[in-house]
């Protein structure tokens, strides 16, 4: 192909991409700052052999993107796709951008893990359903603004299933539905894929790749910005479909440091129990002088007695667990002084043996199974001393005792799930991401 013609064909390509992203930008205005900020990456093409033509190629007909917002173009399958085809996948990818499917993704790479070549075909599958599950959380909503997908795209309304949910909703109900289909020899749906923004698993294609794309701060205030013209939207009583409007609301949900919730939280259990005096004769009143023959005794602070109720059942991983009893053990021994002994109790459906440590990392994880830990509570209070303030630390997957226990008790809620008791202070923590 002559430099020429290739120019022309690279300038037919940024042509389409221009009125595409006009296209979407006016059929959902909500986020046209999203389809602006996308950076189109024109791809080397393939060519016919005897036209010499760019060939579409149709593992790119969604237009696949990176989460660095770059969106990449086959020039062959750009000049073969209607403008309002285009302008659909960037609405759908900007959805997998904003909403940040390749950082829920369970197939995101960890830093420093290899996949062995064994486990690369069930991370395949586990990919792809992923990949359809997050499709069916952003078309759901393209549908509800009447923006119909291109044949062969993954519809939770003609799958008959239910609507407004998320990815994560979507996985086990896809599953069950290809199940079912497969074995009337239907596949549950095309294969498509969306690229490293709805997985976090890096394509070839973007190795050395031209497009710089955004930084996370330029991601950061883009999403908000987003997020706050869509509120504003809906403060108009503009319509809006359920699923922008929800992200929306978290995304602008004020964000409490995990770390300074769960230290104040277990500061304000100490203080209590610290706050309370008493009398004792282990040192003398300055005042003793002033009693003839008699030494009174003087008031004392409460130096607290903690305990640590650990849930080894299994459903939080010793990673996890191993982080967040450093972190307490930290908060401990800057509230009640360094090198204190601590007693803990591992639970899983009943309480292992106390251990009495000084450090977080003294303590051994033992158990597994179900959870009860009624029965870890229970044990603590069983203790002589008594403790004063129990710390507990769980994904709440739990039955809780149903009256308060003698004693101060915080619960560390470790993950989105599960729950705690009224009578308890909590403080929620995250299973993974912030180390």
């Amino acid at each position: 192909m002559t430099a020429d013609r290739a120019h022309a064909y690279e300038e037919a390509v940024r042509a389409r991409v221009a009125a595409a992203r006009l296209w979407a930008a006016h059929r959902a205005p909500y986020l046209a700052s999203a389809v602006f900020a996308l950076n189109p990456v024109i791809l080397e093409p393939a060519l016919d052999e005897d036209t010499g033509a760019p060939v579409a190629d149709p593992g790119f007909r969604a237009f696949p993107a990176d989460t660095r917002w770059n969106l990449y173009v086959e020039p062959g399958t750009a000049l073969a796709t209607p403008v309002e085809e285009i302008g659909w996948w960037m609405l759908h990818q900007v959805g997998h951008l904003v909403r940040g499917h390749a950082a829920r993704s369970p197939v995101r790479p960890e830093p420093g893990h290899e996949v062995s070549h064994a486990a690369g075909a069930a991370r395949d599958e586990e990919a792809h359903r992923w990949n359809q599950a997050a499709d069916a959380e952003i078309n759901d909503d393209l549908e509800a603004e009447e923006l119909r997908g291109p044949a062969g795209v993954l519809s939770p309304a003609e799958l008959g299933l239910p609507a407004h949910r998320t990815a994560e909703e979507y996985v086990p109900m896809l599953d069950v539905l290809a199940s079912a289909m497969g074995r009337g020899g239907r596949a549950l749906a095309e294969a498509i894929d969306c690229g490293s923004a709805v997985d976090g698993q890096e394509r070839t294609y973007e190795d050395g790749g031209p497009g710089e794309g955004l930084t996370r701060l330029d991601r950061d205030l883009l999403e908000r910005s987003i997020a706050a013209g869509i509120q504003d939207r809906v403060s108009a009583r503009g319509e809006l479909p359920s699923g922008w409007r929800r992200w929306a609301e978290e995304r602008l949900r004020p964000s409490v440091n995990w770390r300074a919730r769960l230290g104040a939280v277990i500061r304000s259990g100490l203080s209590t129990v610290a706050g309370q005096v008493d009398f004792s004769y282990r040192r003398p009143s300055r005042r003793a002088g002033a009693y003839a023959g008699i030494v009174p005794p003087s008031m004392v602070r409460a130096v607290p007695d903690t305990v640590l109720v650990i849930d080894t059942s299994g459903s939080v991983t010793n990673d996890v667990l191993n982080r967040l009893l450093a972190e307490v053990t930290g908060i401990i021994d800057g509230v009640a002084g360094p090198g204190r002994r601590l007693r803990a109790f591992c639970c899983d459906v009943h309480p292992h043996p106390v251990q009495l440590v000084r450090r977080a990392s003294d303590i051994e994880l033992v158990g597994g199974g179900g959870t009860d830990l009624r029965a870890g509570i229970a044990a603590a209070m069983a203790l002589r001393p008594r403790p004063d303030l129990v710390v507990v630390l769980t994904d709440g997957e739990t039955p809780w005792p149903e009256q308060r226990p003698p004693a101060q008790v915080v619960v560390c809620l470790i993950g989105d799930g599960g729950h705690a008791p009224g009578w308890a202070s909590v403080a929620r923590i995250p299973s993974k991401g912030e180390s």
